[in-house]
């Protein structure tokens, strides 16, 4: 049964942070809005998602050079790295990376997340919205799809096909087992059982074209 807080709204965020920083990012995505900021923040991520296309082959071709690599690197920079150049944007997957570790406002902000932050809004050239919803868009892709990519790495069985192995990881162990909403002035965690890319108005907009990069990925990878 779905439970009635994946509508609340999330936890809120400071609103007077300075522009260009971590704290900026958290107050300007879509993941992190007001429920008034919401839907145009949202808005912006599926502008930069629609022209998206063959997804899945791009991902197959940058995992296939990098085979030879360790495997690891692939699942945390081909994700990034496709989606980026989908923006028109350079391999920003380290930036990327080390930003995700500070992205959500339950952790610390450490001096390299901000480094990485200065470069990310550099190579999008603004300090607006639109950049944030850029740099969370890579920013919310990099972690979750490395992880699901490492577990289905791990379960993967014989003959099993792509989309077979992504519909049994996301179902058995998804990437991200819980998220956060705000409900009687506190946080609240929320499991996200049988809705691996949550659900109601939050859910995630980039279902289609994370499920494409990884099944490309694990083309690679399994072949």
């Amino acid at each position: 049964m779905d439970d009635p807080l994946i509508e609340a709204p999330v936890p809120p965020v400071p609103q007077d942070a300075e522009p260009g920083g971590v704290r900026w990012l958290r107050a300007n995505v879509a993941r992190f809005s007001r429920p008034e900021d919401h839907p145009r923040r949202r808005a912006l991520v599926l502008a930069e998602l629609a022209p998206m296309g063959s997804l899945r082959d791009k991902a197959f071709a940058l995992a296939r050079e990098m085979r030879d690599g360790p495997v690891e690197r692939t699942l945390w920079t081909v994700p990034v790295a496709v989606l980026a150049a989908e923006l028109g944007l350079p391999d920003v997957s380290r930036d990327v990376a080390t930003v995700s570790g500070a992205y959500h406002p339950h952790t610390e902000i450490g001096a390299d997340a901000e480094e990485a932050m200065r470069r990310l809004i550099e190579a999008c050239g603004e300090v607006d919205e639109r950049t944030a919803a850029r740099i969370g868009l890579l920013v919310q892709a990099c972690d979750a799809t490395a992880k699901l990519l490492g577990k289905a790495l791990a379960a993967h069985l014989p003959g099993e096909d792509v989309e077979d192995l992504l519909d049994r990881v996301l179902r058995d162990d998804p990437p991200v087992r819980v998220t956060r909403r705000w409900s009687g002035g506190e946080v609240v965690e929320v499991d996200l059982a049988e809705r691996p890319f949550g659900a109601g108005p939050k859910r995630c907009p980039g279902e289609t074209q994370a499920r494409q990069v990884a099944a490309g990925i694990l083309d690679a990878l399994l072949c």
